[in-house]
């Protein structure tokens, strides 16, 4: 399931399969990838991407298709944590940024409310530990199955659910969350 090195020449249908993973994962991934490395890291983040995407150009097609989102978010996984090991440091998406995600057309009394509650989610997120927090946050921002977040995090599909079991269930019990 990793990238083959060398490059290869896409022909058409590739080229729209390509196409077609942009067009779906690229704002996720972007986010995903910004959420390892930082608020502040949108762009390293926007580079962590472009490079994922340049190692599905030169992977075989057989090699993902199947299992395109796991690939994917799995590429980019290792790219973005190379980069924070290599930095040492890491930040969760502030709570100003997650109300920023608030529809743009919703009333001011509804994005008040919605950035309440993303600030209390967020809060509580935060206070997980790591591996629950990255389970969490690709099961529910990002809609991965319980299999593609096992091949992204390398824990087996069991363990995925019950580090969600376990987190919901702090989640469930956190005061914030309760009012």
């Amino acid at each position: 399931m990793t990238p083959s090195g060398g490059d290869r020449h896409l022909d058409e249908s590739d080229q729209d399969w390509v196409t077609q993973a942009v067009l779906r994962y690229q704002g996720p991934l972007i986010l995903y990838a910004q959420r390892i490395l930082g608020e502040a890291e949108l762009a390293r983040a926007r580079d962590v991407v472009q490079d994922t995407f340049l190692k599905l150009c030169r992977a075989s097609r057989e090699q993902v298709d199947g299992h395109l989102a796991a690939w994917l978010y799995m590429v980019c996984r290792r790219a973005a944590l190379d980069i924070r090991r290599k930095e040492r440091r890491m930040t969760l998406i502030t709570d100003d940024t997650a109300a920023s995600f608030s529809a743009a057309d919703a009333g001011p009394a509804l994005l008040i409310e919605q950035a309440e509650s993303a600030e209390n989610v967020m809060r509580s997120v935060r206070q997980l530990p790591e591996n629950q927090r990255e389970v969490v946050v690709l099961k529910f921002a990002h809609n991965l199955s319980y299999k593609e977040i096992a091949q992204v995090t390398g824990h087996s599909v069991g363990n995925v659910g019950f580090l969600l079991h376990t987190a919901l269930k702090a989640l469930r019990q956190h005061p914030s969350l309760a009012e």
